[in-house]
């Protein structure tokens, strides 16, 4: 590595510190119910800024359907994207609320929450571009519990 290449890393490690500390602070999760349509035209109303998070969540779930998809900033603006699939969040959504709360904006709340989703033992499907918008993010996913099913999805915008 140069030592401009260094320097760069070395700011863009700083630039990111002080950005979790300052989301850690200020966390957002937003829960929406309906089916998945309803669900998408209700994330429009929110701005999400998804690319200035270093670490956001999505869960799913409806009847007998689950998905978590954790995002997490790699190198060049890419995000790591880990999944895991299941019949039922199991009250994730209310353990990550507490952990949230209960972190007081002290610690990395990105990191916090990787604790609490780490027993599901996601998998690591790949990388992607920073999203363009929460609908690039999360369509795909929200979509595939099918049309008209009854849904809930959470995004927690993390650190």
């Amino acid at each position: 590595m140069t030592t401009t290449a260094h320097a760069v890393s070395q700011i863009e490690q700083t630039e990111a510190a002080l950005g979790c500390v300052a989301y850690s602070w200020t966390p957002e999760v937003h829960d929406f119910y309906g089916d998945p349509e309803a669900i998408l035209h209700k994330m429009d109303g929110l701005e999400m800024e998804l690319s200035d998070r270093r670490i956001f969540v999505l869960l799913t779930e409806s009847a007998g359907q689950a998905q978590v998809r954790f995002f997490e900033r790699a190198e060049d603006g890419q995000y790591t994207v880990s999944t895991w699939s299941g019949d039922s969040l199991d009250g994730l959504g209310g353990s990550l609320a507490d952990t949230i709360l209960a972190n007081r904006g002290i610690h990395c709340v990105g990191e916090q929450s990787r604790a609490v989703l780490a027993p599901l033992g996601m998998q690591v499907q790949g990388t992607v571009p920073a999203p363009a918008s929460h609908r690039a993010a999360f369509a795909h996913t929200v979509r595939g519990h099918g049309e008209g099913t009854f849904t809930r999805a959470t995004c927690a915008l993390l650190c």
